[in-house]
């Protein structure tokens, strides 16, 4: 029996981009402003709209 290598993951690229956008949104000008649940959820707009559409003006491809 001949085993498989296991495929490259197909979401590794995306998955990047979500690291890269948190990483980019983790100031402290959202940390200290944000509550917990608030911050999620604005974190999660920033990544959705800035890194993923590419809509920000500062988003560097």
């Amino acid at each position: 029996m001949q085993t498989r290598s296991p495929a490259p993951r197909k979401d590794e690229g995306l998955q990047k981009k979500i690291q890269l956008g948190k990483r980019m949104f983790r100031i402290a000008e959202n940390t200290q402003h944000y509550s917990e649940e608030d911050y999620k959820q604005a974190e999660k707009q920033f990544i959705k709209y800035c890194v993923l559409e590419e809509r920000c003006a500062y988003w560097v491809k």
